[in-house]
């Protein structure tokens, strides 16, 4: 858990921004030169195919990491979730590939032959804390309570769903440092 924030403070100190400050997933994309695709986007050409229906859908679809032909790490994320959804998403993907996640070949095959998806526990885990990180450090989420006073303001200075901010807070112990606020 402190080496996830280390890495949070650490790459937005490289990039100039305090940990205080939000971090604009795309923005962050950009700067580790990982390229970041809509559905739409990736489908341009191809809108009736069986797959874009259910990558467009938010319900079966949120985003995901892979390598393209080149062997650049690319994002391609679903455009019909909220701003804030799509900003935890991406940063969920960032952190895969700043942990250097990597799908086992054999898998790797066995997933694009059946249409399957390979899940890791652990990467999950590990993806969702330091996305969670990289949306909010927990420097910034004291300043936030003591600054913003609510859910919904802290929520909206950093493009977090509400949910993210309640996880963040409790899974750091602000909450309970703070509950008599809450």
């Amino acid at each position: 858990m402190a080496e996830a924030e280390r890495i949070s403070e650490s790459y937005r100190a490289e990039m100039g921004i305090s940990k205080f400050d939000p971090l604009d997933a795309f923005c962050f994309a950009e700067h580790l030169n990982i390229r970041v695709f809509s559905v739409a986007e990736v489908y341009a050409d191809a809108s009736d195919h069986p797959s874009y229906a259910a990558m467009c859908d938010p319900a079966k679809f949120s985003a995901m990491w892979m390598t393209n032909s080149e062997g650049d790490k690319i994002i391609i994320h679903n455009h019909n979730h909220s701003t804030y959804r799509q900003q935890s998403n991406l940063m969920h993907e960032l952190a895969h590939i700043i942990r250097k996640h990597t799908v086992p070949p054999q898998s790797a095959s066995l997933c694009a032959q059946f249409g399957l998806h390979y899940y890791n526990l652990l990467h999950e885990q590990e993806a969702k804390y330091l996305g969670g990180c990289l949306q909010i450090t927990r420097p910034g989420l004291l300043w936030a309570n003591k600054n913003l006073h609510s859910f919904e303001n802290i929520s909206e200075y950093y493009s977090a769903s509400v949910d993210m901010v309640k996880y963040r807070m409790s899974i750091t112990g602000v909450t309970k440092q703070y509950s008599s606020r809450y």
